[in-house]
């Protein structure tokens, strides 16, 4: 199972999220869930990599050619260089069972509603995981509710305006070990 992580690149990040990312690393290459990712040497997504390559276990990083310095001095299994960061969203989201929102910034928001929206129009059938440890993501949540709240919410492209519930788009969860028990369900 491939599973695509989007999240923090930040050297600054807090160490509570950092260690968070480690326990996901972990349980991932114990469950050998194929890492598909799109960071650097920093933050979050470092942090899971750095288990992965200790571990040995199987990733790919994709990289717009924006962001070809990252990859200076990282071993990582393969790469894969796209032109834009819209192409490697795509890449990385068609190439995945799974897609999971781990603590991150404005890109990784990004990453998120993209993808919510390819979901939503049916351009990907990943399952999206929305990890809200320490109510990370509570503000997106909340703002998922305003729209629906005002009638920015429909069924998918060319579809009949309806509130939609975030459950019905991607699943939140609040620990690693929730979000594995999730991800072993569609892994079978």
């Amino acid at each position: 199972m491939r599973v695509c992580v989007c999240g923090g690149t930040n050297p600054a990040t807090n160490k509570k999220f950092v260690d968070s990312a480690k326990q996901i690393g972990e349980l991932f290459c114990d469950n050998d869930i194929e890492l598909i990712w799109g960071g650097n040497s920093f933050g979050v997504l470092a942090e899971i990599h750095k288990v992965y390559i200790k571990r040995k276990k199987p990733n790919t990083l994709y990289l717009p050619k924006a962001y070809l310095d990252d990859l200076n001095g990282m071993t990582t299994d393969k790469v894969v260089i796209t032109e834009t960061i819209g192409e490697r969203q795509d890449a990385m989201t068609h190439n995945s069972d799974a897609i999971v929102f781990v603590p991150g910034g404005i890109g990784t928001v990004y990453e998120f509603w993209a993808s919510v929206e390819a979901l939503r129009s049916g351009e990907i059938n990943a399952k999206l995981y929305l990890y809200n440890f320490e109510g990370f993501y509570d503000k997106q949540i909340e703002f998922f509710d305003f729209i629906n709240a005002n009638g920015f919410t429909k069924t998918g492209a060319g579809g009949s305006p309806y509130k939609v519930k975030p459950e019905a788009l991607f699943t939140v969860v609040t620990t690693p070990q929730e979000l594995m028990q999730h991800l072993l369900k569609i892994k079978k």
